[in-house]
């Protein structure tokens, strides 16, 4: 792969689903690999990754990103951007315990607690953590974000769940560049087709990235950011 090749990511119940564009924003290739460090060695060369995932964690009940997205995308897609765990949750300290201990240090730290779905993440969002170096740049990047950004910044209708959310979200894909082949290679009849249509999407923004067009939320640098 070379470094101008876009790389997106989405975590999956069978690990992590990769879609690499071409230079000229094609559908490239698509990966499946368990753990999230196995990308870089397929992609020696890739300088970027765009994952669906929250990368940079605060203590703190919520970030401003996450606020920001779930406003913009509206109250029917806005569900989908779930609240990431405080960062003390992939501490050595705490990564093996239980939700319930989790909660009960999160109720004494910030006076709140997250549901099991949410802190059942912490273990991918720690792979991600550990692969973040000055080398490589791994940005977050929420789905359905993109796809209302192709869509006109209209949100999508349909969930990506249903026939007419995904024929929607695939035609968006199709209409920018990206059309994913019947053949996917390693991920044939291995994970769900939303993760692979998530993980296309992610890739569009990472090309955006690349060319100075991805806008992120919040604009400050100093705050967790998510793109598009």
């Amino acid at each position: 792969m070379t470094k101008k090749s876009f790389l997106g990511v989405d975590g999956c119940k069978e690990g992590w689903v990769g879609v690499a564009l071409n230079t000229n924003g094609r559908f490239q290739e698509s990966i499946l690999v368990d753990k999230f460090s196995e990308l870089t060695k397929y992609f020696p060369d890739v300088e970027i990754i765009g994952v669906d995932m929250p990368v940079d964690l605060v203590n703190k009940p919520s970030r401003m990103a996450d606020q920001l997205v779930r406003k913009k995308l509206g109250s029917k897609r806005g569900r989908s951007v779930f609240p990431a765990i405080p960062k003390f949750m992939i501490e050595r300290k705490w990564i093996d315990m239980k939700a319930d201990e989790l909660n009960k240090e999160s109720r004494r730290r910030l006076g709140c607690a997250f549901s099991r779905q949410t802190i059942n993440l912490k273990n991918k969002i720690l792979e991600v953590n550990q692969l973040l170096s000055p080398s490589l740049n791994i940005i977050e990047v929420h789905p359905e974000l993109c796809f209302m950004k192709m869509n006109s910044d209209i949100p999508l209708e349909y969930s990506k769940k249903t026939w007419n959310g995904m024929q929607q979200r695939l035609q968006l894909l199709e209409k920018n560049g990206i059309d994913l082949p019947s053949n996917l290679g390693p991920v044939n009849g291995l994970v769900s087709p939303d993760d692979v249509i998530d993980a296309a999407a992610v890739a569009w923004t990472i090309k955006r990235f690349h060319a100075g067009h991805a806008i992120s939320y919040p604009d400050d640098s100093n705050s967790p950011q998510i793109w598009v």
